[in-house]
């Protein structure tokens, strides 16, 4: 039978160290089998319905498979922001890894018990940020600077909170009343102080990480405001689609070349994606600021193959822009598992294959 769970059966299923192990555990399966994932997939309409695709499989949960997902994408040139107008529901598709039969289909976003109701991927983004973030952040970190009032500030805000004893956060958004309100329901949400900042320059004034959770064209801070010991933590990712259809006149540039330079240690989520969708990091090395064999890929650093964080004096980058599917599939596949146990969602009157050979 297969199994299909609706968005009220996956919302708050799991919490948010369930998702970062389910994540952690995708680059896990991702350094010792190359062939189990595959670079992210775009496509663009004439009026921007964007569908993107992410395909993995993680062993360990009995899964392959993918998420899919559209939205229309607008452009708010004034505040040099992208804005998504309409999402349509995600969807992810679960075969057995062994036998290669369909067992689930998620439909809607997963999101964890922290922060139910965030969207927009917030949960797998912050999962993934939160593994890179336990090798490169310091162990003693205990405040966070954070741009961004809106669900991925509040999934990574969560996720942080996970993996580090967080005291304090500061956060900026061009919007007063949006990151007033921010600050007074997460600082509930996580029993921790949270200060609402009027400059973005104040965001990075006593951070020990930084995380850029806005959805900005253009870096929000100057290189020269960051501070030794620091980890930096993004993920605005590529609008290449948006400027070859004539959307927008240029790419976007979440740091600045100081930002790049001042790094000791940089991983990113894959090269082969940075390089096929022209991420801002891929830029930075033409020009130098970036030492292209230089940058790790998480998927090594989980696996112990690459160095993380060796000294507290270090600056620290991490940029998960372009979602892997290992991650998407391994979040999904500990859900499917979850679900099971307890006896959530559908069973659809439906064999998991249409031929089977023995």
């Amino acid at each position: 039978m297969v199994l299909l769970l609706r968005p009220e059966d996956t919302r708050g299923l799991i919490s948010m160290p369930e998702a970062i192990e389910a994540v952690e555990e995708g680059y896990r399966a991702w350094a010792a089998c190359p062939d189990i994932n595959a670079p992210r997939q775009r496509t663009h309409t004439p009026a921007n319905s964007r569908v993107s695709a992410h395909q993995g499989g993680v062993p360990r949960f009995g899964v392959t498979g993918l998420m899919t997902h559209c939205e229309l994408v607008r452009v708010v040139p004034e505040l040099q922001q992208q804005h998504i107008p309409v999402r349509g529901r995600p969807v992810t598709v679960l075969y057995s890894s062994e036998t290669a039969e369909l067992v689930c289909i998620i439909i809607g976003e997963v999101t964890c018990r922290e922060v139910p109701d965030q969207y927009m991927i917030g949960l797998r983004t912050a999962a993934t940020s939160a593994v890179g973030m336990k090798y490169l952040a310091r162990r003693d970190a205990q405040t966070v600077g954070l741009f961004g009032s809106r669900g991925q500030a509040k999934n990574h805000l969560a996720a942080v909170c996970s993996i580090r004893p967080i005291k304090r956060a500061q956060v900026y958004s061009p919007n007063p009343e949006h990151r007033k309100a921010f600050a007074e329901e997460m600082s509930q949400v996580l029993e921790i102080e949270i200060q609402a900042v009027s400059e973005p320059q104040a965001v990075l004034e006593g951070a020990d990480i930084v995380i850029d959770a806005s959805n900005t064209n253009v870096p929000v801070f100057r290189g020269e405001w960051v501070q030794e010991g620091m980890h930096i933590n993004g993920f605005q990712g590529s609008n290449i689609g948006l400027v070859r259809g004539g959307f927008i006149p240029s790419k976007r540039t979440e740091f600045d070349g100081e930002t790049y330079r001042r790094c000791d240690v940089i991983v990113i989520n894959s090269k082969v994606q940075t390089q096929q969708d022209e991420f801002p990091i891929g830029d930075a090395a033409k020009t130098g600021a970036v030492k292209w064999d230089h940058v790790w890929e998480l998927r090594d650093l989980v696996a112990g193959k690459v160095p993380g964080r060796s000294s507290d004096r270090q600056i620290t980058l991490l940029d998960v822009s372009g979602g892997q599917g290992i991650a998407d599939v391994g979040l999904a596949g500990h859900i499917y598992q979850v679900a099971r146990k307890k006896g959530v969602g559908v069973e659809l009157p439906l064999t998991g294959a249409e031929h089977w050979t023995p």
